[in-house]
């Protein structure tokens, strides 16, 4: 699995949790926030803010994180994606390690 894989695999459970937990998905600016570059467009039209997209940010997706790991616990990939990104220095890193220090 490359990087950018892993990134993807972790933000898409990310993004499904959200939706099944809280009835709002993440917008594009939200993935590519945590990507770290622009790699999702969708095209839907903004007409308000995303709700996530506030100070505690990442303190706001460890938790969709711990959800989503608990909706992935049988899929052997999802653990691995996030021991790919645990060390680096991003937002996606840092959002596996506060969701690792909250288990």
């Amino acid at each position: 699995m490359t990087l950018d894989e892993a990134r993807h695999l972790v933000i898409e459970g990310i993004n499904y949790a959200a939706y099944r937990e809280t009835d709002s998905s993440l917008y594009d600016s939200d993935k590519n926030r945590l990507f770290g570059s622009e790699r999702y467009s969708s095209g839907r039209d903004i007409v308000k803010p995303s709700p996530w997209a506030t100070a505690d940010f990442e303190s706001q997706m460890a938790k969709l994180l711990g959800w989503a790991n608990t909706l992935n616990r049988s899929v052997p990939q999802y653990r691995e994606a996030q021991n790919l990104l645990e060390n680096e220095d991003s937002v996606i890193g840092r959002v596996v390690r506060l969701a690792a220090r909250e288990r």
